[in-house]
């Protein structure tokens, strides 16, 4: 890697999409110049002397990036790992407070950065949406700015550049894609009686049904098995996900994880939120914890790199044993945790 400044800051950090938020609006904090173009060129807004800011809170809702001058308020949501569903519903209220907000500016936008081609159904306001590696296009013409340089390099590193070149090394890889799904097959169904017991059958990624777990690799960059709605009360997603995870949050492994997602907008969501906060030990003293809080959600996560397992002699049954007592782990806090409503097996 030419410059791992920022792989290096991210060592500490446990959240992909707000560091890359973070360092992106440090990178075009620095010279106004390409703040405005990235303005003109990226978001396609007109104007100069604009502004950035992260993690900006209006009323309800936390916006990733907000560009504004004196005429102009453009909300950019980023996304390296988000499932449409979660996101629709988080735009859609973006969307109605940059609405409400034309009295005061002239121009108002909605723009959305994903790392995969993840439409987004938005009407009724000026939208667009864009890649990862749209921006790292628009950078690679300023790479004399070290921190460009840098960003675009951790990019890189973390597999959100997009695809550039397909060679021999990679049509090797797509001739095993067989035997290596049903290598992650033999895995997810082996643990599937212990997951169904512990949470019941799964909605997704259900034993023998490869295309659909495929599908959700492509969308979501993990290969996996989940139940949604494991907390009642509705008002948004929420789920047990049982997975192998390409997404790299810490590093370039793969990894197995294991996680609950809660959207905010769930009727629990509060709640889930304060009662973890109180039996967090139940993760924490588990290698491989993280805990992500995201503007659409929150996920408390379990997971260990593939590669931790090759000297095992019997890697399957290594795996196979790790999820089992992983999902134990996520059992145990619905069983400590009597005051959600879980909608799990007694």
């Amino acid at each position: 890697m030419k410059n791992p400044l920022f792989s290096k800051l991210f060592q500490g950090c446990y959240g992909l999409e707000e560091f890359t938020t973070e360092i992106l609006a440090g990178v075009l904090r620095s010279n106004q110049a390409l703040l405005d173009s990235f303005v003109n060129k990226v978001l396609g807004i007109e104007g100069d002397n604009f502004v950035v800011n992260t993690q900006h809170t209006y009323q309800d809702l936390t916006i990733n990036m907000v560009f504004s001058n004196d005429e102009t308020l453009c909300f950019l949501e980023n996304t390296v790992q988000a499932v449409v569903k979660e996101q629709t519903a988080h735009m859609e209220k973006c969307q109605a407070f940059l609405l409400a907000e034309q009295q005061e500016y002239s121009n108002v936008y909605l723009r959305y950065c994903s790392k995969y081609y993840d439409v987004q159904p938005i009407k009724g306001i000026d939208f667009t949406q864009f890649r990862w590696t749209d921006v790292c296009t628009f950078l690679e013409s300023y790479l004399e700015n070290p921190l460009v340089s840098a960003f675009i390099d951790f990019i890189e590193e973390n597999n959100m550049k997009g695809i550039t070149e397909l060679n021999t090394d990679d049509l090797v890889a797509i001739s095993t894609l067989s035997d290596t799904l049903m290598k992650m097959d033999d895995c997810l169904d082996s643990v599937a009686a212990q997951f169904t017991m512990l949470f019941g059958y799964p909605s997704q990624g259900a034993p023998k049904k490869t295309l659909e777990r495929l599908k959700l690799l492509v969308e979501l960059n993990s290969y996996r098995m989940m139940k949604q709605d494991i907390l009642s009360g509705g008002g948004g997603w929420s789920e047990i996900t049982l997975c192998f995870d390409y997404e790299k949050l810490t590093g370039t492994s793969t990894h197995l994880a294991v996680w609950y997602w809660c959207d905010r907008a769930h009727n629990q969501y509060e709640l889930l939120r304060d009662i973890f906060r109180q039996k967090k030990h139940i993760f924490s003293i588990q290698q491989g914890f993280l805990f992500e809080e995201r503007p659409i959600g929150l996920r408390i996560i379990i997971q260990k790199p593939l590669t931790a397992f090759e000297k095992e002699p019997n890697q399957l049954q290594a795996i196979h044993d790790w999820f089992v007592k992983t999902l134990k782990v996520f059992r145990k806090f619905a069983n400590k945790t009597p005051e959600l409503n879980w909608n799990i097996p007694h």
